[in-house]
């Protein structure tokens, strides 16, 4: 079966990044983590085998203390 891909854009509070970055390389469902500019200060890649999974992990991140928000954005297609 194939895997789910998806990328997940990270909002972190004040100066919670280095905290935010240690819990985030600790899970499971996160294959590469990368500090930005933009609107995020962190993209994650997320690799799962289910929606189900996808949600599991969804869940655990927005646990994670330092986190303001998230924005999660699931690969349809990859063209190159």
């Amino acid at each position: 079966p194939e895997r789910i891909h998806a990328w997940m854009g990270i909002l972190v509070e004040g100066n919670q990044t280095r905290r935010v970055i240690a819990s985030l390389l600790g899970e499971p469902g996160v294959t590469s983590l990368h500090d930005t500019n933009g609107r995020w200060d962190l993209l994650a890649e997320l690799e799962v085998r289910s929606m189900a999974e996808l949600s599991d992990v969804l869940e655990r991140v927005r646990l994670i203390a330092g986190i303001r928000s998230t924005e999660t954005n699931i690969h349809l297609a990859t063209y190159r």
